[in-house]
């Protein structure tokens, strides 16, 4: 295991050789949220690239100019799969965190945010602020967002639960389900949970639920705060294990959460290790795409739209799978948005940092689904949906359903002749 300064310097080594690979060809433009926002080439992942490239070498100093560009990057990563050099950008920006230390992480988060990162860790806290979040004066807008797509169904009531298939039917694999009541999204959101835990155990899993888990470590990663990221990852590592050990988990499910799926998949470079988790961390359309599908799945009649997760499609590549398994669904009409693989600007609480830009990345999507007439919006990703529940409450949308992937497979087979399946998980 690495420490955390062995991590920064690595980070700033891996970042400074990555900047080389850049050939300014701009393919990365016109994918970029922020570049289509304000067209400015600072704001563009190859602007950044130079920009980031002078100071590691010393040509440029952090000015205030400088820190405002770096921190109007999402980190969304769609520029590395348009990139034909393979440029891995966000080594690049990390590095430029690895460097400037606190200074670009206390820029770009003030110390009431960095002061609600520490609080909302405990899971009492974060269920208080879930209670009160959607009325009080001063909350952050993402707050707010979790609190008003907040779901009914308790976290606690399935965490530290073994959940098997019914019996008669065959079990064709164990997982591990990560959520964790550490954290506002799987506290908020937890249908989602629900619909996971039914979905995976009628098409054959047995879901274990840990009650261990805690973040992911992605807001830390993306804020500059690598020693918590590389403490979070070993600890969940750790957690891992001990399943692992005690039962043999065949694969490690993250529901429908794309920036969890993509900062699991960092860990073995956060550590120093190699243990495979490529092959074990699944979303739970990926997992059921390479499995096969189980069950009747019943008319679900409804016109949607799609919003890809970046980190689901950039760094697990698990969308496709997302889109095959939902296009099975009878009944679903399907009209795509023209910039699903563009980011809605949520990550990392940038509506509330950078409220202008988040509100120009987002605004012709919003354009797009009231011209398509969608019933709901498919998304990938839990911040995705605070961001958006906020989003459509602003345009005065509220008749267009937010739903996870997951969600629609599992309404389906609640339409279908599945006998038992509304009772998998007996209160």
């Amino acid at each position: 295991m690495i420490s955390g300064g062995e991590l920064r310097k690595g980070l700033i080594e891996e970042g400074l050789n990555e900047t080389y690979k850049c050939v300014h060809c701009g393919f990365c433009l016109p994918t970029c949220p922020t570049y289509r926002a304000t067209w400015d080439e600072t704001d563009s992942p190859r602007g950044r690239i130079y920009l980031v490239k002078a100071l590691l070498t010393g040509r440029i100093q952090p000015t205030e100019s400088l820190l405002e560009h770096l921190d109007r990057c999402v980190i969304c990563r769609r520029c590395e799969t348009a990139c034909p050099s393979g440029v891995m950008y966000s080594k690049i920006i990390e590095a430029a965190y690895a460097y400037l230390g606190d200074k670009l992480t206390n820029y770009g988060y003030p110390w009431h945010v960095r002061t609600g990162f520490k609080l909302i860790e405990s899971p009492t806290i974060i269920k208080l602020a879930l209670s009160v979040s959607s009325s009080l004066p001063g909350i952050p807008e993402h707050m707010k967002g979790f609190a008003r797509s907040r779901d009914e169904e308790k976290l606690d009531y399935v965490l530290g639960r073994v959940f098997k298939p019914p019996v008669g039917k065959p079990t064709r694999g164990r997982v591990l389900l990560f959520v964790t009541n550490s954290c506002v999204a799987w506290q908020s959101h937890t249908h989602l949970v629900y619909a996971t835990i039914r979905v995976l155990v009628w098409n054959g899993f047995e879901v274990i639920v840990p009650r261990e888990f805690k973040c992911c470590g992605a807001p830390y990663m993306h804020m500059g705060n690598f020693n918590k990221a590389l403490e979070l990852a070993k600890y969940n590592i750790d957690v891992l294990n001990k399943y692992a050990n005690e039962y043999g988990i065949d694969y490690l499910v993250v529901p429908d959460s794309g920036g969890c799926q993509a900062q699991w998949l960092e860990y073995e470079k956060l550590l120093g290790i190699n243990i495979g988790l490529r092959q074990k961390i699944v979303n739970t359309l990926q997992l059921l795409d390479k499995a096969g599908l189980v069950g009747e799945l019943g008319p679900v009649k409804m016109r949607i739209s799609i919003q890809h997760s970046c980190h689901l499609m950039n760094v697990a590549k698990a969308h496709d799978s997302v889109t095959k398994i939902i296009s099975k669904i009878p009944g679903l009409e399907i009209k795509g948005l023209e910039t699903a693989d563009i980011c809605c600007g949520a990550g990392m609480m940038y509506p509330d940092r950078h409220p202008d830009i988040a509100d120009r990345i987002i605004r012709p999507k919003v354009d797009e689904l009231i011209k398509l007439k969608s019933d709901a919006l498919i998304l990938e990703s839990v911040t995705c949906k605070a961001h958006w529940a906020n989003t459509l409450r602003k345009y005065n949308l509220n008749n267009i359903k937010l739903m996870y992937p997951t969600e629609l497979l599992d309404l389906s087979y609640m339409a279908g002749t599945n006998p038992g399946y509304r009772d998998l998980i007996k209160y």
